[in-house]
Protein backbone atom coordinates (compact mmCIF):
# COMPACT_ATOMS: atom_id res chain seq x y z
CA UNK A 1 0.00 0.00 0.00
CA UNK A 2 1.14 3.51 -0.70
CA UNK A 3 0.34 5.65 2.33
CA UNK A 4 1.10 8.93 0.59
CA UNK A 5 -1.47 8.19 -2.11
CA UNK A 6 -4.17 7.44 0.44
CA UNK A 7 -3.45 10.62 2.40
CA UNK A 8 -3.27 12.69 -0.80
CA UNK A 9 -6.69 11.45 -1.90
CA UNK A 10 -8.22 12.23 1.50
CA UNK A 11 -6.67 15.70 1.55
CA UNK A 12 -7.89 16.35 -1.99
CA UNK A 13 -11.44 15.36 -1.07
CA UNK A 14 -11.32 17.77 1.88
CA UNK A 15 -9.67 20.56 -0.14
CA UNK A 16 -6.68 20.58 2.19
CA UNK A 17 -2.95 20.46 1.54
CA UNK A 18 -0.13 18.40 2.95
CA UNK A 19 1.39 21.55 4.42
CA UNK A 20 -1.86 22.16 6.31
CA UNK A 21 -1.73 18.62 7.68
CA UNK A 22 1.90 19.01 8.73
CA UNK A 23 1.03 22.15 10.72
CA UNK A 24 -1.96 20.44 12.35
CA UNK A 25 0.19 17.46 13.32
CA UNK A 26 3.01 19.72 14.55
CA UNK A 27 5.43 18.10 12.07
CA UNK A 28 7.71 19.61 9.47
CA UNK A 29 6.42 19.38 5.92
CA UNK A 30 9.52 17.49 4.75
CA UNK A 31 9.41 15.10 7.70
CA UNK A 32 5.75 14.27 7.15
CA UNK A 33 6.20 13.84 3.41
CA UNK A 34 9.21 11.57 3.89
CA UNK A 35 7.43 9.38 6.44
CA UNK A 36 4.46 9.06 4.09
CA UNK A 37 6.70 8.17 1.14
CA UNK A 38 8.69 5.61 3.08
CA UNK A 39 5.65 4.28 4.94
CA UNK A 40 7.57 4.74 8.17
CA UNK A 41 4.97 6.72 10.09
CA UNK A 42 4.54 5.88 13.74
CA UNK A 43 1.33 4.35 15.00
CA UNK A 44 0.53 7.35 17.23
CA UNK A 45 1.05 9.68 14.28
CA UNK A 46 -1.37 7.61 12.19
CA UNK A 47 -3.96 7.90 14.95
CA UNK A 48 -3.40 11.64 15.21
CA UNK A 49 -3.67 12.05 11.45
CA UNK A 50 -6.91 10.04 11.38
CA UNK A 51 -8.31 12.23 14.16
CA UNK A 52 -7.33 15.46 12.36
CA UNK A 53 -8.76 14.23 9.05
CA UNK A 54 -11.86 12.91 10.83
CA UNK A 55 -11.55 9.42 9.35
CA UNK A 56 -11.19 5.94 10.88
CA UNK A 57 -7.54 4.85 11.22
CA UNK A 58 -8.35 1.58 9.46
CA UNK A 59 -8.49 3.44 6.14
CA UNK A 60 -4.67 3.50 6.11
CA UNK A 61 -4.43 -0.29 5.92
CA UNK A 62 -4.78 -2.24 2.69
CA UNK A 63 -6.92 -5.07 4.08
CA UNK A 64 -9.70 -2.65 4.97
CA UNK A 65 -9.23 -0.31 2.04
CA UNK A 66 -8.58 -2.31 -1.15
CA UNK A 67 -9.78 0.47 -3.45
CA UNK A 68 -6.51 2.37 -3.13
CA UNK A 69 -3.60 1.70 -5.43
CA UNK A 70 -0.47 -0.11 -4.39
CA UNK A 71 2.93 1.54 -4.30
CA UNK A 72 3.94 -0.20 -7.53
CA UNK A 73 0.78 1.03 -9.30
CA UNK A 74 1.31 4.55 -7.94
CA UNK A 75 4.86 4.58 -9.29
CA UNK A 76 3.61 3.40 -12.69
CA UNK A 77 1.03 6.20 -12.72
CA UNK A 78 3.68 8.76 -11.75
CA UNK A 79 5.95 7.49 -14.52
CA UNK A 80 3.16 7.65 -17.08
CA UNK A 81 2.20 11.17 -15.90
CA UNK A 82 5.83 12.23 -16.25
CA UNK A 83 6.02 10.63 -19.67
CA UNK A 84 2.79 12.33 -20.69
CA UNK A 85 4.05 15.75 -19.55
CA UNK A 86 7.33 15.16 -21.36
CA UNK A 87 5.48 14.14 -24.52
CA UNK A 88 3.31 17.27 -24.34
CA UNK A 89 6.41 19.45 -24.07
CA UNK A 90 7.98 17.71 -27.06
CA UNK A 91 4.78 18.13 -29.07
CA UNK A 92 4.69 21.85 -28.28
CA UNK A 93 8.35 22.17 -29.25
CA UNK A 94 7.74 20.36 -32.55
CA UNK A 95 4.75 22.57 -33.34
CA UNK A 96 6.86 25.67 -32.76
CA UNK A 97 9.59 24.23 -34.98
CA UNK A 98 7.06 23.52 -37.74
CA UNK A 99 5.74 27.08 -37.65
CA UNK A 100 9.31 28.44 -37.74
CA UNK A 101 10.18 26.25 -40.73
CA UNK A 102 7.02 27.34 -42.54
CA UNK A 103 7.98 30.99 -42.00
CA UNK A 104 11.47 30.26 -43.34
CA UNK A 105 9.95 28.65 -46.45
CA UNK A 106 7.78 31.71 -47.02
CA UNK A 107 10.81 33.97 -46.64
CA UNK A 108 12.84 31.86 -49.08
CA UNK A 109 9.98 31.89 -51.59
CA UNK A 110 9.88 35.70 -51.34
CA UNK A 111 13.64 35.89 -51.85
CA UNK A 112 13.43 33.60 -54.91
CA UNK A 113 10.58 35.65 -56.31
CA UNK A 114 12.49 38.92 -55.79
CA UNK A 115 15.68 37.52 -57.31
CA UNK A 116 13.85 36.21 -60.35
CA UNK A 117 12.62 39.72 -61.32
Amino acid sequence: MYLKTIVAEILKKNNRSLSWLSVEMNKTFDGLKLSLLKGSMKYNDLLLMAKILDIPPTIFFEETNPSHVTEKEALKMADSNHLSAHTELELKSYKEMISTLKEQLKDKDKIIFLLSK
